[in-house]
């Protein structure tokens, strides 16, 4: 009993023995002088890796595919393939449906090889990425969907903006930032980042879509906070200044329709004052409040 023992030890240690053996097997290479392990081994040339790279890449073993291509980015950096390798990894990310991972990628490409010839386009899908974000696109993280937040989308057009601040995505990106803080109900921060387009973009098409939300944002502050007649004030004020400022708009009809409501409520609010001052016998007090509103509503 106790050889058979000994025996199936014997023979269960041998067993596992080979197979350290089997997967730390490495070969002398004469070319490098060095000992290689196979299963880790990087092709002879650039253009060789990232042919093969691009075979994974083709036949969808995605895993696999960004595999080889970072042995090809760390073993070849200096190499014309390099940034397309880092580029394709990109492509890979966004096949997954890993948007963030692939806006990443892109990104390397962009900071790592600022010389490439895909600048403009790899903007271009950074700028599309944000959109997806922007639009509640889920997102792949470990195999796990997640709905992503707004803050993906911030960033993202942010670095569309730094890439290329008088680019093609430029103003447009500015301007997508401002409608995430709207998104997220954040006014204050939506006009600045709004007034940051009119004054950094002035030629921009999107001028008059930046006051009028401005215009909005202003109106939601002061529809917000019933008691706030400096926000209310604030809104009319801007409300005008469109007005003034893009005649032409074909906004101008939903401006005006703000207008007239933040003109009611600050009537609301004299109205109130009013009646507030005639319960207490103030009754000078009260009839300047009244005449107000015969007067300017």
């Amino acid at each position: 009993m106790i050889r058979r023992i000994i025996i199936a030890v014997s023979i269960l240690t041998m067993g596992i023995f080979c197979t350290v053996i089997a997967e730390a097997y490495w070969e002398w290479t004469p070319k490098t002088g060095k000992w290689i392990n196979p299963k880790h081994a990087v092709k002879a040339t650039s253009k060789e890796q990232f042919k093969y790279g691009m075979e994974l890449y083709n036949s969808r073993d995605y895993d696999k595919a960004i595999l080889e291509f970072k042995k090809l980015i760390k073993n070849y950096s200096s190499s014309e393939e390099a940034p397309e390798a880092q580029y394709t990894i990109g492509l890979i990310y966004e096949d997954k449906g890993e948007y963030y991972e692939a806006f990443k990628s892109y990104q390397k490409v962009i900071e790592e090889y600022p010389s490439t010839e895909r600048v403009n386009e790899i903007i271009g899908k950074e700028f599309k990425i944000a959109n997806l974000f922007y639009e509640g696109k889920r997102r792949r993280v470990m195999g796990v969907l997640f709905i992503p937040t707004v803050d993906k989308a911030i960033d993202i057009f942010r670095k569309v903006i730094e890439n290329a601040p008088y680019g093609e995505y430029a103003d447009i990106a500015q301007y997508k930032i401002g409608l995430c803080h709207m998104k997220e109900k954040n006014y204050e921060e939506a006009k600045a980042e709004f007034e940051k387009l009119i004054n950094e973009y002035p030629k921009s098409s999107l001028t008059d879509d930046a006051k009028y939300q401005i215009v909005l944002a202003s109106s939601l502050i002061s529809l917000n906070t019933p008691y706030d007649q400096e926000g209310t004030e604030s809104g009319i004020k801007v409300s005008e200044e469109f007005k003034t400022e893009y005649p032409e708009s074909e906004l101008k009809e939903d401006v005006n329709g703000i207008k007239a409501q933040l003109k009611n409520k600050e009537a609301e609010k004299i109205f109130n004052i009013a009646k507030f001052y005639e319960k207490r016998k103030k009754l000078t007090s009260a009839k300047i409040y009244y005449e107000s509103l015969v007067r300017d509503y």
